[in-house]
């Protein structure tokens, strides 16, 4: 049996994952693995045939101002959280991983979903990544970027999207308009709906005789819309009188407590109100339903449209959501529901409203609602053959990595667990030199870092720093804090020698020439990535003067950094934390070190160094660079001898020097 894996993050409300849970369930020929990113729902019931497993929740606000948890810090959770992922993906291993929304939503989530695509792409695209879409995006302010963002993801990570929509009712195209950049499958499977409810003889939730129409009233998950509900009980006590019936509302498990209770006040007054927060069976009470009253979500629309009842509808529009709005005005022209305005909520107002829909003939809407069999039947197909065998840039072939992961592995494994064993911990860390623009290379070597969760040291060139380049990095740094670090590579990259080695600030710059460019590049580096800025500077080609040491002295930088040298220089207010491995030969022109030779370097270093210093250059890296060090990094993570930094982590951590050495 295929085994699918579906991720899915509900924030604000709980419509994405009731949307989820209708699909999973309907895959009755896969085994499910369920991961629920959002605030459990009380009394929600799984199907006891799909695995779940419970993130740390985190959820957001009405405006989606922010991320929030309760109590643990958000940094944190986010931690714990992308850790349980790639474990979960390493034990399930599943043929498909299906995401909800993202790219085209939850950027705040790409902390934990980057690692988690990058490492099902490093693995060489054995799991299908697929996106599981609604019909209706957000506008956003930075549309063209926005789209651009979703573009480059989904080419990147993914397989497939999945639309469940209708595109006789909604395309994509109407709210994303580069459908036809995206170079995977796109399928609109249909509208999802929840399977109808069973024949039932009565529901706990009505008394068990009453008179007149059955009014529904809901607001979801509940943490937005309390003044629907508020104003729905007002206009159901003015009509009682003259119109008798039964009002039920549910709230939704996450409304507020406050608000809760300050509802239910006013409920307990109405002996023909039925308050509760939620119920199970909600669909089956719609069905028995003479009206709805609600908002305007993808899944109570869908009910609203599948048990043919009619419907008031209040779009929500917080954090500038249009989405809500477009799919009441769309659903309003086919006469399958009546909008209501926050004007509308007046008590008086609202109760000639309910009274006309309650006389409203109700109009079907043909949509295709197949969508939880069209996806079943997309996936059983998906996954009936193996991938597609195509060469993947910068992965080497299956056999020739199998061969270096044994290699590696023989070869380190004895080294850490003897160090293990006899509680020595190494410090490590990577230092990437040469960013300066976004470029293929760069994305790879991130992806391999971000997928074993390893930081790196970013050594940035300022005078050459294009601005895409330095807005993917305060992205990058901004996603992943604890995993990129941003410093200064010199200025230009220029060299100024006129013999000899190479170098920008070697013996021929004076020191005012040199504290000019310096500076100047630290001025540039702040303002393009402001607070992820951290000080410290490489120079280029790994030379400088002392007059150069003096220059950082004075501008209050915290770490310099460079090749491995005998001695280490002291006397200054910054460290000294440089690389002691380089993982490419220079003499006689860039050659990637043989494994072998690398692997000797680094198993004498562990003995003898510490820190040790990983140096890499992603500009000249390919397919065996980038796999060597992917297979390393996976090797010396699972050491609980090795402890992985950053240079900032390092200075707390390392000795510090007793000697001043010459330069």
């Amino acid at each position: 049996m295929k085994k699918i894996m579906f991720y899915c993050q509900h924030v604000l409300g709980m419509g994405h994952f009731i949307r989820s849970m209708s699909l999973v369930e309907g895959l009755h020929n896969f085994q499910v693995c369920f991961l629920n990113g959002g605030e459990p729902i009380p009394g929600f019931q799984f199907p006891p045939q799909i695995e779940v497993v419970h993130l740390p929740p985190i959820k957001s606000d009405a405006n989606f101002s922010g991320l929030h948890t309760d109590g643990t810090s958000l940094s944190e959770i986010q931690q714990i959280r992308t850790r349980q992922l790639l474990q979960e993906l390493d034990r399930f291993q599943p043929d498909a991983l299906i995401i909800e929304l993202f790219p085209f939503g939850r950027k705040k989530f790409s902390f934990e979903l980057i690692p988690l695509l990058a490492r099902i792409r490093r693995n060489g695209r054995s799991t299908r990544v697929i996106c599981s879409l609604r019909d209706i995006l957000v506008k956003r302010p930075d549309q063209p970027k926005y789209e651009a963002r979703v573009v480059s993801l989904l080419n990147r990570y993914f397989d497939a999207l999945l639309i469940h929509a209708d595109p006789r009712f909604q395309k994509l195209e109407e709210t994303f308009s580069r459908v036809q950049d995206l170079a995977i499958d796109i399928l609109y499977t249909g509208y999802v709906v929840q399977p109808p409810p069973q024949t039932e003889t009565s529901l706990s939730q009505l008394p068990a005789s009453r008179s007149g129409p059955l009014i529904l009233a809901s607001i979801g998950g509940g943490r937005v819309g309390h003044e629907l509900i508020e104003a729905t009980l007002a206009a159901s006590a003015l009509l009682q009188e003259t119109m008798p019936h039964h009002l039920l509302v549910f709230t939704g498990p996450y409304m507020p407590e406050a608000q809760f209770q300050q509802l239910a006040k006013t409920a307990v007054s109405l002996p023909h109100v039925t308050f509760q927060r939620f119920t199970n069976r909600f669909l089956a009470y719609m069905a028995q339903a003479d009206l709805s009253i609600s908002m305007a979500g993808y899944n109570t629309c869908m009910n609203i449209l599948t048990t043919h009842t009619p419907a008031l509808v209040l779009p929500f529009t917080g954090g500038e959501n249009n989405e809500q709005q477009i799919r009441t005005r769309k659903l309003a022209e086919l006469g399958a529901v009546t909008p209501l305005s926050p004007e509308d909520l007046e008590p008086t107002q609202l109760a000639a409203k309910i009274r006309d829909a309650l006389h409203q003939p109700i109009n079907a809407v043909p949509l295709n609602v197949d969508g939880v069999q069209q996806t079943a039947v997309y996936l059983e197909r998906l996954l009936a053959h193996p991938p597609a065998a195509k060469p993947l840039p910068f992965l080497l072939p299956a056999n020739k990595r199998q061969r270096w992961q044994t290699q590696i592995h023989d070869s380190l494994a004895p080294e850490l667990d003897r160090l293990a064993a006899n509680g020595r911990t190494v410090s490590l860390f990577l230092r990437d030199d040469d960013t300066d623009e976004e470029e293929a290379t760069l994305h790879e070597l991130l992806d391999i870092t971000l997928s074993h969760q390893v930081p790196i040291s970013l050594a940035v060139i300022p005078g050459r720093l294009t601005c895409e380049c330095a807005r993917f990095l305060r992205q990058t740094k901004k996603q992943h804090p604890q995993l990129v670090e941003l410093h200064q590579h010199g200025w230009l990259h220029l060299n100024h020698e006129r013999t000899g080695r190479k170098c920008e600030f070697g013996i021929s710059r004076s020191f005012d020439a040199q504290l000019a460019d310096i500076a100047q590049g630290k001025a540039q580096l702040e303002t393009l990535l402001g607070e992820y800025f951290f000080p410290a500077f490489t120079p280029p080609w790994n030379r400088c003067t002392a007059d150069t040491l003096a220059v950082l002295d004075r501008l209050g930088f915290a770490v310099f950094s460079r090749d491995r040298h005998d001695t280490c220089i002291t006397g200054y207010n910054f460290q000294e934390i440089s690389v002691t491995l380089d993982i490419f030969t220079w003499k006689g022109g860039k050659q990637l070190k043989r494994p072998s030779l690398i692997l000797a370097e680094l198993t004498e270093q562990l003995h003898t160094l510490n820190p040790i210093g990983i140096l890499l250059h992603h500009k000249v890296m390919d397919a065996e660079a980038f796999t060597l060090v992917d297979i390393l990094l996976n090797e010396l993570r699972l050491s609980p001898a090795i402890q992985f930094h950053t240079l900032e982590t390092l200075l707390t951590s390392i000795p510090t020097p007793v000697s001043t050495a010459p330069y």
